[in-house]
């Protein structure tokens, strides 16, 4: 006979690894990602935040750097002696306009302080050679631009231009100059700041190559910058910079930082692959100890499943194990080769129950009487007593037909409560006929459970029992039989006692473990086929503590009338 071989490495085997991989390697791909995700997260938080601190910084030290500036300019703009030189008459001759220019350099030289100073008259028109012989070709404010100064009165506005001499930009504070009396405009100072000067109050990260700081005006066109020839482009953001920008003055000039993403994310990558080298090593070592693990338990297992397919074509052998083990394995094995030890003695015990049982039934092959043979007997024995007028052998052989006929009845284990009471109380009226001993018999049932099913042959082993050692022991008149039945919950309780000597521990036991069989059916028999049919909760019981007579409970479930 071919038997199909089980493949255990496509089933258990694969199927342990893959779900004990998966319960590992996910959350440990997941504790790595979260690993990743929130180191560059981090990251990123710290990189801005050092771009934002960053900017602050330098916006303060800038603004600082104004602010001197504007403070140095109000040293100058409220001088008396600049105020009365710019109040003084336009100068006729190139001499008086050379004498001005002396004087009011002698003035800047005095008022002068970190920054270079320009003055210019209200009238420029009146000095066509102020330019040169002051040098400051290189910047001259316009009309316009005066005019705003005049209009901002006691503040000034800050202009930019490139200088062709140092080719870098400059920038420039310009601040009217007004007379203190009449607080008319005079004329105005120009202050000169140039780029290099204001660049050296920035600071720059050591940790970035290319980090960049440079200011925009209002139109967002370079005007300071690393890279002086960048001055006056249109500053646009590009996708791969990091762009941090914050207010700097009322000109709406703007400090702006940026810093390549790859400067951040070089770090981020360099986090990236050793989160991934430590997961992907931490997963190789993971699968080769499940391995191991797995074909630990399922190598015995898919030994012990192809022994068991032996054991199915016939094959009674214990399986053994190359070593010994005290886990869930060499317990499983050690239960199967039980039951392979209980097989072989179930077999050998079935074997001579099946002998016993051909020899029994051929006993009773060669025993058996036709049971009409017993009724139609019986009922010639009743006609001829009611014939010579003898009413009790009549009614005691139409009594024990009725009882042989239900003891036999075509072999039927199943009766009614009702009908197994009658039975009971055919069996006692004969008793009563038989010995001529006068005993009483009380019956207490509850009638909605006389159609109940029950096992035949229950209630009569155990009033015979009583008559035999419990009545029969008593003085003539005096014995007393209580049958009891009724239902409590889903059980059905019989109780049997009679008021006899009753019984000492040691006879109990001995009748509750004798063969005696009274019409085929003992004690015993009625407790065994009651735990056969339902178990170990149900059968019958001696109540010990009963002070007199002998008492027993039957215990018998409820089943309905089918």
């Amino acid at each position: 006979m071919k038997f199909r071989k089980v493949r255990i490495e496509d089933n258990l085997f694969n199927k342990m690894f893959v779900f004990i991989a998966l319960s590992i390697i996910i959350p440990l791909a997941l504790l790595g990602y979260l690993s990743y995700d929130r180191s560059k997260s981090q990251l990123e938080k710290v990189t801005s935040q050092l771009l934002h601190d960053n900017i602050e910084l330098n916006k303060k030290q800038v603004n600082r750097l104004l602010k001197d500036a504007e403070i140095e300019s109000e040293k100058m703009v409220t001088s008396i002696q600049l105020q009365k030189l710019l109040q003084s008459h336009p100068p006729t001759s190139y001499i008086e306009e050379k004498a001005f220019i002396n004087r009011i350099s002698q003035l800047i030289a005095q008022l002068k302080g970190t920054y270079g100073v320009y003055v210019f008259p209200k009238q420029m028109k009146y000095y066509p050679n102020y330019l040169d012989l002051i040098n400051g070709n290189d910047f001259k404010p316009s009309t316009e631009m005066m005019l705003k100064a005049f209009d901002l009165k006691e503040k000034g506005i800050w202009y930019h231009y490139w200088d062709e001499s140092s080719n870098k930009p400059v920038f420039t504070y310009i601040r009217a100059v007004r007379s203190s009396y009449y607080f008319e405009p005079l004329g105005v100072i120009v202050l000169k700041i140039p780029d290099s000067l204001v660049r050296e109050e920035l600071s720059f990260p050591s940790s970035f190559e290319n980090y960049n700081t440079m200011i925009v005006d209002q139109e967002n066109n370079i005007i300071s910058d690393a890279n002086s020839s960048l001055y006056h482009e249109k500053f646009v953001p590009e996708e791969d910079w990091n762009i941090a920008e914050t207010q700097l003055n009322e000109q709406g000039w703007k400090l702006i930082t940026a810093l390549p993403n790859k400067e951040v994310t070089g770090n981020i990558e360099q986090i990236k692959n050793f989160t991934l080298w430590i997961v992907v090593i931490s997963i190789f070592i993971v699968s080769i100890y499940l391995v191991f693990i797995v074909r630990n338990f399922t190598l015995p297992i898919k030994a012990l499943v192809s022994h068991m397919e032996k054991v199915r074509i016939g094959v009674l052998k214990h399986f053994r194990m190359e070593r010994s083990r005290k886990d869930e394995i060499g317990q499983l094995v050690g239960g199967f080769n039980q039951m392979i030890t209980g097989m072989s003695e179930l077999i050998e015990q079935t074997k001579k129950m099946e002998s016993d049982k051909r020899n029994f039934e051929l006993q009773t092959l060669n025993h058996q009487i036709n049971p009409h043979f017993f009724y139609n007997t019986l009922d010639a024995i009743k006609w001829r007593a009611e014939k010579v007028d003898e009413k009790n052998i009549a009614l005691m052989v139409t009594k024990l037909a009725n009882l042989l006929r239900f003891s036999l009845n075509n072999n039927n284990e199943w009766t009614t409560i009702e009908r197994e009471l009658e039975h009971a109380k055919n069996y006692l009226d004969i008793e009563k006929l038989r010995s001529n001993r006068l005993f009483k018999v009380f019956v207490q049932v509850d009638p909605t459970i006389l159609k109940f099913n029950v096992i035949k042959l229950i209630l009569q082993p155990i009033v015979e029992n009583c008559i035999k050692h419990g009545i029969s022991n008593l003085p003539e008149g005096k014995g007393k039989i209580l049958l009891t039945a009724k239902r409590i919950e889903q059980d059905i309780i019989f109780i049997i006692e009679d008021n006899g000597p009753g019984l000492t521990s040691n006879k109990l036991d001995k009748e509750k473990n004798s063969s005696h069989v009274h019409h085929g059916i003992g004690l015993k028999n009625v407790h065994k086929r009651l735990q056969i049919h339902f178990g170990t909760d149900y059968g019958i019981k001696v109540d010990e503590d009963h002070n007199q007579g002998f008492r027993v409970i039957i215990r018998h479930p409820v089943r309905e009338e089918q």
